[in-house]
C-alpha cells in the first residue's frame, strides 16, 4: 500500500492546471489568468530529446505511440521503462521549447493513470489527471532530468514557481494485512506558486473507508473541502532543507513556528464537511472559516474565526463508542455539541493582542458557555523566548521544560486586562450529580459543603497577606454560582498594566489588592 501511494505521489509531483480565476469564498483570492505560451515548433524535437522522449524506452518512459503537432507532443499508452506496475493513458506537453539547451514547456498533462501492486499486493490506484502549467525554469529542468534518468535534487523552494498544479480523480482500493477498503480524493490544487507563497491550496472530496466485520474494524474519514489562501512556503523550505535529519528538522520546524508566532502562514482557511467514524465514535465539523487581516506591511493585525459547530456521537456497538458513552452518561449526555467563535486584534508595533470576550467562546450546548477576553502585551516576545530557550528534541523524548527558561519567557508578558465568564446551562448540576453519585452523596449536600468551605475562605487566608476584600468578593460570587448556577464573571482591570516580571520580582500577595488589580467577581 505504501509503495503504491508513494508512486501516486511521485506522479503527482511531476506535474497542475485549472482556469478558475474567480473567488469562491470569503477567504479566497482572485487568481491569475492562465495563459499557456505557444512554444517553438522548431525546438520541440530538441526539447523532447533533452527529456529522453525521442524514442520509446530511451529514458524513464516507454510509449506505444507519439505524435507532434507544432510545439505540442502527445504520448499514448505510456509506462515506466522496465516496470509494468504504472500505466498511463496519455502524456501531453504543450508549448515545448528550449532555453540554453534545456527543455521547457508551458503545460504538462498526465491522464488516466493506473498503478497496480506488486505480486500479492492487492491494491490498485487510479488517477484521472495531473497537470502542471507554466513551471519555472528550475522546475522544468528538474523534471527533464528526472525523465531522462538523471539523479538530481529537487530545486530549492525559492526557485519553484508555477501558475497551477492539480491532481484530480484519485481513487483506489486495497486489501492487505487483513484490512480492505477504498480511498479517494476528488481534487488537489495549488495556484499561483511563486516560491515564497501560493495564492491558494485546495483539497476536496476526500473519502477513506476501511471495511470491517465489526464496528471496531470499520473506519470512515470524509472531507468536503479544505482551502487555504496566500500560503507561506517557509515550512516546505524547512522540510526540504532538513530532510533526513529528524533532530534538525524538529528544531528548524519549531524555529519557523516561533520566529514569527503571530503569523500562521496563511491569510484564510476554509473547511467543510469533515467527519471521522471509528470504533463507534463519530466526530464531525460542518464548517470552519477563519481569516487574517494584514496591514500595509503584510503583518497580521486581525484574526477572525466565524461561528462553528462540532459534534461527537457514539455507538455502543463499538468498543470506543461504548467507552465514550460511558463517560458521557456520567454527565447525563448521549452526545456532545460544541460551538465556538474567535476574534482578536493585534498591534505588531506594541506586541499587544486584544480579545473581545463576546466574540471568543466555547459553548457546550445544553451545558455551559465559556467566554474569555483581555488585552495581553508581549505574547510574540514570550513565544520567541520559548522557541529559543527550549530544546524541543529533548522534550519530545520526555525531558521536562527548563523551569528557569519558562520563567524567563513568562517574564515577557504584561496583562492590561482579563475577563473570564461561565454561563451555566445545566453543566454544573450534571457535574455535581456525577461527583456525588461516585462518592455516594446527595448532590445538594455536596453543594452545601463546598459553599461552607468557600464561606470560610476569608478566615483561612487571613494571615497570608492576600487582600480580604478580593477573597470575599471572589468566594461570594463563586459560592452563589455553585449554589444557584447562572453566570459567573471574573475581571482584572488594573489601573496600570501588570507585568509578570513585576510579579516575579515582588511576589508578596499584599502588593496586589482588589483595588490595584481592578478585580471584580460577579454572579447573575
Amino acid at each position: 500500500m505504501k509503495h503504491l501511494l508513494m508512486g501516486a505521489a511521485a506522479l503527482a509531483l511531476l506535474t497542475g492546471c485549472n482556469n478558475t480565476d474567480t473567488p469562491s469564498g470569503n477567504n479566497d483570492v482572485v487568481l491569475s489568468k492562465i495563459s499557456i505560451p505557444a512554444g517553438d515548433p522548431a525546438n520541440a524535437a530538441d526539447a523532447l530529446a533533452a527529456m529522453s522522449l525521442t524514442d520509446s524506452g530511451s529514458g524513464v518512459l516507454s510509449f506505444a505511440d507519439k505524435s507532434i503537432d507544432g510545439a505540442t507532443a502527445t504520448f499514448t499508452d505510456v509506462s515506466v521503462t522496465g516496470d509494468d506496475s504504472v500505466n498511463v493513458g496519455s502524456i501531453v506537453f504543450e508549448g515545448l521549447n528550449t532555453v540554453d539547451g534545456k527543455a521547457t514547456f508551458g503545460k504538462l498533462s498526465i491522464n488516466d493513470v493506473v498503478i497496480t501492486g506488486d505480486e500479492g499486493d492487492e491494491v490498485e490506484v487510479n488517477l484521472g489527471n495531473v497537470e502542471l502549467s507554466n513551471p519555472s525554469a528550475a522546475l522544468a529542468t528538474w523534471l527533464s532530468a528526472s525523465l531522462n534518468g538523471q539523479v538530481s535534487n529537487f530545486p530549492a523552494i525559492q526557485d519553484v514557481s508555477f501558475d497551477s498544479w492539480s491532481m484530480t480523480g484519485l481513487t483506489g482500493d486495497f486489501n492487505e494485512d487483513g484490512q480492505a477498503g477504498t480511498f479517494g480524493v476528488d481534487k488537489i490544487e495549488i495556484r499561483d506558486m511563486t516560491g515564497e507563497s501560493a495564492a491558494r491550496a485546495l483539497i476536496s472530496g476526500i473519502a477513506i473507508n476501511v471495511d470491517g466485520d465489526t464496528l471496531d474494524d470499520t473506519v470512515k474519514v470524509n472531507l468536503g473541502s479544505l482551502s487555504m489562501t496566500n500560503v507561506d512556503a517557509k515550512f516546505v523550505k524547512v522540510l526540504q532543507e532538513n530532510a533526513g535529519d529528524e533532530d534538525a528538522l524538529m528544531a528548524a520546524m519549531m524555529g519557523a513556528v516561533y520566529d514569527n508566532p503571530m503569523d500562521p502562514g496563511y491569510d484564510g482557511v476554509q473547511l467543510s464537511d469533515f467527519s471521522v467514524d471509528a470504533s463507534g465514535v463519530s466526530f464531525a465539523i460542518a464548517s470552519l472559516d477563519a481569516a487574517i487581516t494584514r496591514n500595509a506591511a503584510g503583518q497580521p493585525v486581525k484574526y477572525v474565526t466565524q461561528p462553528f459547530t462540532m459534534t461527537l456521537n457514539a455507538d455502543a456497538e463499538g468498543e470506543g463508542g461504548a467507552q465514550v458513552l460511558q463517560g458521557l452518561s456520567m454527565l447525563g449526555y448521549e452526545s456532545l455539541t460544541l460551538k465556538g467563535e474567535g476574534s482578536a486584534t493585534y498591534d505588531p508595533d506594541q506586541d499587544i493582542v486584544d480579545y473581545d470576550a463576546s466574540k471568543n467562546y466555547i459553548e457546550l450546548v445544553d451545558g455551559a458557555k465559556f467566554s474569555f477576553g483581555g488585552k495581553l502585551e508581549g505574547y510574540s516576545a514570550y513565544t520567541k523566548e520559548v522557541g529559543s530557550s527550549f530544546n524541543f528534541a529533548d522534550m519530545a523524548d520526555g525531558a521536562e521544560p527548563d523551569p528557569e527558561a519558562m520563567m524567563a519567557a513568562m517574564g515577557k508578558l504584561t496583562f492590561h486586562n482579563l475577563e473570564f465568564s461561565i454561563d451555566d446551562d445545566s453543566l454544573l448540576d450534571r457535574a455535581f450529580n456525577a461527583a456525588a453519585t461516585a462518592q455516594g452523596q446527595d448532590p445538594q449536600d455536596m453543594k452545601n459543603q463546598i459553599g461552607m468551605v468557600l464561606g470560610m475562605a476569608p478566615m483561612m487566608v487571613g494571615d497570608t497577606g492576600i487582600d480580604m476584600a478580593l477573597v470575599t468578593e471572589m468566594t461570594g460570587a463563586l459560592g452563589s454560582f455553585v449554589s444557584d448556577g447562572g453566570s459567573l464573571t471574573l475581571k482584572f482591570d488594573p489601573a496600570a498594566p501588570l507585568s509578570v516580571a513585576t510579579i516575579m520580582e515582588n511576589p508578596d500577595p499584599a502588593a496586589y489588592t482588589k483595588e490595584s488589580l481592578g478585580f471584580s467577581a460577579t454572579h447573575d
